[in-house]
């Protein structure tokens, strides 16, 4: 079995808060894209895990899918899983959390075990916050710590210019980036200051307000995509990838090729649901 798994960029992301369990609230919203990792699941007489490109041991998120499949189904994997990642690490395109959903999608199909509705949301939801999105595919609204998700209306309306800058960012340290030190609940706002972090109403992301001090590149990378005829840019997650969203191919495929200058420029375009769902599994 052929699996391929798609990353996701976020057109809004706003960071409503610090949560009492350690999380923050969040509002983001999520679409699916035409740019994917592919795993390959063969049969075999134990569980046999390969990766090209990350971490082939247990931290990998595929790994953990297996182990929550098991759990949840009872049965142990016997199959040969071989992940080869397209899809940078540490870019804010959910590469890794698409992998682990798409895992316990084909799981299911291979194994002929099919798992309760409740006990995949267990298993999503337990392997991380945005790793339930990949089971819904498409536009969706996440909130709560981005595990809440609310499907939107497709809109395939505009193209796309991913860029990847080559720089690995952590959530985790992102979010730290994001708090007051000695004010666990305080969001910093623009300039480091406590206060809301983006004020406009106009799609955004609030990691900018922060991730951007530090890398200045990404800031330079956004005012190009700008600059070069994007209605729409922002960092993706909390980065390091960066979109820009065009209303002509043709302007946004002269875009990605003045942009390889500054990391490697993907043109690529939305995923519906439907276009997504059924393209999860390929054979």
């Amino acid at each position: 079995m052929l699996l391929r798994a798609f990353a996701k960029i976020n057109l809004d992301l706003k960071i409503l808060g610090r949560r009492g369990d350690g999380y923050h609230e969040i509002r983001t919203v999520l679409q699916t894209i035409d740019w994917h990792d592919e795993i390959q699941i063969d049969a075999s007489d134990r569980f046999e895990f390969v990766c090209h490109g990350g971490p082939a041991d247990e931290s990998n998120l595929v790994v953990r899918a297996v182990r929550e499949f098991e759990r949840a189904a009872g049965q142990p994997v016997r199959a040969r899983i071989e992940l080869t990642k397209h899809v940078p690490i540490g870019a804010g395109l959910g590469g890794g959390s698409a992998d682990a959903a798409v895992t316990l999608v084909g799981l299911q199909e291979f194994c002929s075990a099919r798992l309760e509705p409740s006990a995949v949301d267990r298993c999503l939801s337990a392997l991380g916050s945005d790793v339930p999105f990949f089971h819904v595919g498409g536009r969706a609204l996440a909130t709560g710590r981005g595990e809440i998700i609310t499907p939107l209306e497709d809109d395939a309306s505009f193209c796309l210019v991913v860029v990847d800058p080559g720089v690995s960012i952590s959530s985790a340290e992102a979010y730290s980036w994001l708090t007051v030190p000695a004010e666990s609940h305080t969001i910093k706002g623009f300039h480091g200051q406590p206060g809301p972090v983006r004020e406009s109403g106009l799609p955004g992301n609030d990691f900018e307000s922060v991730v951007f001090d530090r890398f200045p590149k990404l800031k330079a990378i956004k005012s190009e995509l700008l600059r070069l005829g994007a209605r729409q840019s922002a960092l993706s997650g909390s980065g390091s990838a960066l979109f820009g969203c065009f209303d002509s191919p043709d302007v946004a495929a002269k875009a990605a090729s003045r942009l390889s200058a500054l990391g490697k420029a993907r043109m690529t375009r939305q995923l519906s649901r439907r276009e997504y769902l059924r393209s999860i599994i390929v054979k």
